[in-house]
């Protein structure tokens, strides 16, 4: 970033302010709307700003609170668990193609190379963050799954928790294969808990498994825009409802060709967010399995 720019000269302020300590790790950093409101400069200048500290890994984006200044990592001696977290870390800030082993020695403090005695490479690094993320999420995710209840339950269950986890770690679902899985220990825990219910709910296995995998592959191809859409916020300082305000008059032009779209358009509360879209096809498939459970229970009503 060139610093005679705004957004040089504003980061460089922010910088300065860190190493003084004027702003402690932990601390919230002007957001930016309120750079470009206090500064007088645009929000995509705003978004810049932040996005070259986040690269610097002088901040990082906390869901829910806004971007904080980073704690330095001077923890205890190096071990993969630490190298996990610190890679887990950047991807959360800045996505999987960040991620390198160099970056991950920067923030840790270390040289590049002696992270080869725990990693042996980025593809390792990259199959231990998933099975780390999805561990985590069976702390609180195994005791609802034990919980007594139908296959629809369980199965939203676990639909919420994949959701909930590539929201949290938008870099996830595309580290993911449907087609060539990894072993996750962790993850096959997941597949696990899906087989059950589909089994207890009267599937054949191989019916099961094809289910199970469409079940979980529905969820992550919702869960691919995530990330993107994070970018792009960045990029352009907008969210996904101001850049559609933004290109209103683009698509009024074409809209009299489309007289469905043209209509729907006119809904002034419609939710198109990724979480609405969730919810819609997660209700589509949950409606698609209770039309096969009925299926599967047919021929046993008729037998009997």
């Amino acid at each position: 970033m060139k610093q005679n720019t705004s957004a040089g000269r504003i980061a460089d302020r922010l910088r300065e302010q860190i190493r003084r300590g004027a702003l402690r790790p932990g601390d919230r950093v002007p957001s930016a709307r309120q750079i470009a409101r206090d500064d007088g400069v645009a929000l995509a200048t705003a978004m810049k700003v932040l996005t070259q500290l986040q690269r610097e890994r002088l901040v990082r984006v906390v869901p829910g609170v806004g971007t904080v200044v980073r704690a330095r990592e001077d923890g205890p001696e190096l071990s993969r668990e630490r190298i996990v977290r610190a890679a887990i870390a950047i991807a959360d800030d800045e996505g999987l193609a960040a991620l390198s082993m160099r970056a991950v020695a920067t923030e840790l403090g270390v040289a590049t190379m002696s992270l080869y005695r725990h990693v042996p490479g980025k593809d390792e690094l990259v199959l231990a963050m998933v099975d780390a993320v999805m561990n985590d999420s069976l702390a609180t995710a195994r005791p609802a799954m034990a919980q007594p209840a139908g296959w629809r339950a369980r199965l939203e269950r676990l639909a919420r928790t994949h959701w909930e986890l590539y929201t949290r770690h938008p870099w996830l679902a595309p580290a993911l294969s449907m087609t060539r899985p990894q072993l996750s220990v962790s993850g096959m825990q997941h597949t696990e808990w899906g087989l059950a219910a589909l089994i207890e709910a009267g599937f054949p296995p191989a019916a099961a498994m094809r289910t199970c995998v469409t079940f979980m592959a529905h969820v992550r191809g919702m869960a691919m825009s995530v990330e993107s859409e994070r970018e792009a916020e960045r990029d352009t300082g907008m969210n996904s409802e101001e850049w559609m305000a933004a290109q209103e008059q683009r698509f009024a032009a074409v809209m009299p060709r489309f007289p469905m779209l043209a209509r729907i358009s006119e809904i002034a509360d419609l939710d198109m967010s990724l979480d609405a879209l969730f919810e819609c096809g997660l209700a589509c498939f949950l409606a698609g399995v209770e039309v096969q459970v009925r299926a599967f229970e047919a021929p046993s009503r008729r037998s009997t």
